[in-house]
């Protein structure tokens, strides 16, 4: 992986090269979005206000949560005394969540359509492929500051790239953020080939809300870093791609019912996909707190999340293409 060596401003200051790496990727996904507005006719003006509310609110959201979680370590000093609030603009301390910033692109949409009468789901749309593209961005140089690696391994063929990270000492931990970049990669492409085919705004958002919460929570579940954890075995991270991911459903599921979509669908759907994250609930359960064989604990929860994938896609797909 490249160093994370500093970078000397013009106009004084220094940043990392992995600040200027997310600066540069954050521009041109902006760019990128902007384009694809004009595009599906989402609105120039609406793409401009979106993506200025999408960095305001995505980057508050994912530090607000990321300080939530972590508020002692945050706001306390060694000794246990509250030193203020003004850590929360530090961001030397601590990171963001990616929870946090996905439901502040969200909210950005909403609040656009609100200000601009409409069309938020477009711009949810125009910003589905390139956003992908960032995630998958930043996911693979996380190396550079310590983060998206798993436990160490020992089978000498696998300790190289892209299957390990080297940890500078001889020895090899598991490259999960490779991974997870690389599901982000294929994701893009996927969504690239489905705007193509999509017949409804929101669709195309729905595929990637879907995709990447299904994708993300296994490799999470591999990760062995500073992550933010609830209920002591759950990540934030896990969580909130399952509230997503339930989300998605449901907002297709009334767009059936508005359709005249039996309560009974709806309900069994529902408690489907209830069942499938409670699967994955259970699985890091047992990870944790039993002496379960991990392949065994892993491939419940592969299957689990392979379930609830074709569950919300075939609902999406569904409504996409029903022609009220």
């Amino acid at each position: 992986m490249i160093e994370n060596a500093m970078i000397t401003l013009p106009w004084g200051g220094e940043i990392s090269f992995f600040v200027f790496l997310v600066i540069m990727g954050s521009l041109v996904a902006a760019v990128w979005t902007e384009y694809r507005c004009s595009l599906n006719r989402a609105g120039a003006g609406r793409g401009i206000l979106f993506i200025a509310l999408t960095a305001v609110l995505s980057l508050g959201l994912g530090r607000a949560i990321y300080c939530a979680v972590r508020y002692v370590d945050i706001f306390y000093d060694p000794m246990g005394d509250f030193i203020g609030l003004a850590p929360f603009l530090d961001l030397s301390i601590g990171g963001f969540s990616v929870i946090g910033v996905i439901l502040g692109v969200l909210l950005a949409a909403a609040l656009t359509g609100l200000i601009c009468r409409g069309k938020a789901l477009a711009l949810l749309d125009a910003a589905a492929v390139p956003g992908m593209a960032l995630f998958a961005g930043i996911r693979f140089i996380e190396p550079m500051i310590g983060l998206g690696h798993g436990d160490f391994i020992s089978y000498e063929p696998l300790c190289r790239f892209p299957f390990a990270i080297d940890n500078g000492m001889g020895e090899y931990l598991l490259s999960v953020c490779f991974f997870e970049a690389a599901l982000g990669a294929l994701i893009m492409l996927i969504l690239l080939f489905a705007s193509f085919r999509c017949r409804k705004e929101g669709t195309l958002c729905g595929i990637a809300l879907a995709l990447l919460c299904v994708t993300q929570i296994l490799p999470e579940s591999l990760q062995r870093v500073d992550v933010l954890y609830l209920f002591i075995f759950a990540r934030v991270s896990q969580i909130g791609y399952a509230v997503i991911l339930f989300g998605t459903l449901l907002a297709f599921l009334i767009r059936g019912m508005r359709r005249g979509l039996s309560g009974k669908t709806v309900a069994v759907e529902l408690l489907l996909l209830l069942l499938g994250i409670g699967v994955c609930g259970g699985a890091e359960f047992a990870l944790d707190k039993t002496n379960l064989s991990n392949w065994l604990v892993y491939g419940g929860m592969l299957v689990a999340l392979i379930g609830m994938g074709v569950l919300v896609l075939r609902r999406i797909i569904i409504e996409d293409r029903f022609d009220a």
